[in-house]
């Protein structure tokens, strides 16, 4: 008996995560269609934002890109425009943010840190794939966690691409400098520090990530995300982007499920 319930139960599981992201353009793409279709709001600033340009806001005839709307939430440019002169085109598109940064998930791994020794790293030219991409090609697990939607929130890309891959933490007097948006990032040390009313939902992100995917983080890390836990608590967007979630790719973030399941008893 217990043997076929064991059986009936990866059965269940693989039907649960037969539509699981293929590719991370995969992820991203059923994460715009079926979780965020109508949450037009960057997670970090709360910008609005249009999935398709269709009326191309900016005069660029490019009618299927992302477009932010600066004016609806105070952000204000780091950099207006790119080291050679040219308008940062970051400032008015979305980017896909991974809320734990990939070098958590994979960064202790081999394929990661020694992606010479293997050969289907090489490329035509003799040169190799990041560690990063190495990893995400030859490792199952950490390609899993890669691709994982609920790690992914949709991010001002200038945002994202000053946030990188520093760790979050408590960022004392530290100057604002993207206008109302509350975020900062201090360069030096490699930190950045999120508004208060994201930190739960960030907090929640890394407990799913540690459980499912194995990712580690200091313990000093872990007492800070569970103050962060209890200083934003689970409101009712979380709740249903994890059911969404859920319904698209067989997994959604226990953490939150069990709060959601309390407000409706």
């Amino acid at each position: 008996m217990n043997k076929m319930l064991s059986i009936i139960a990866l059965v269940f599981s693989c039907v649960a995560l037969a539509d699981y992201p293929t590719s991370f353009s995969n992820a991203k793409t059923k994460a715009e269609k079926n979780v965020y279709y109508d949450k037009d709001a960057t997670f970090y600033c709360g910008c609005d934002f249009v999935f398709d340009d269709t009326e191309d806001a900016d005069g660029d005839g490019n009618t299927h890109e992302t477009m932010i709307e600066p004016q609806s939430c105070g952000y204000q440019p780091r950099n207006s425009l790119t080291s050679s002169g040219k308008a940062n085109a970051r400032i008015s598109r979305i980017e896909w943010e991974h809320i734990m940064p990939a070098h958590l998930m994979g960064g202790h791994l081999d394929e990661w840190k020694n992606k010479k020794n293997y050969s289907s790293c090489k490329k035509s030219n003799g040169k190799y794939l990041s560690g990063r991409d190495c990893a995400y090609k030859l490792n199952a697990d950490f390609k899993r966690a890669h691709d994982d939607m609920n790690n992914l929130v949709p991010a001002v890309g200038e945002l994202n691409g000053d946030r990188s891959n520093y760790s979050f933490e408590v960022i004392s007097g530290e100057k604002r400098v993207y206008g109302q948006c509350d975020f900062e990032v201090d360069f030096v040390n490699k930190i950045a520090e999120p508004s208060d009313d994201v930190k739960g939902n960030i907090a929640r992100t890394y407990f799913h990530m540690i459980k499912t995917h194995g990712a580690k983080i200091t313990s000093d890390k872990m007492t800070m995300f569970l103050y962060w836990d209890k200083l934003d608590p689970v409101d009712v967007w979380e709740c249903e982007r994890n059911k969404r979630i859920q319904v698209e790719q067989g997994l959604g973030n226990s953490f939150v499920a069990e709060v959601c399941e309390s407000y409706v008893r």
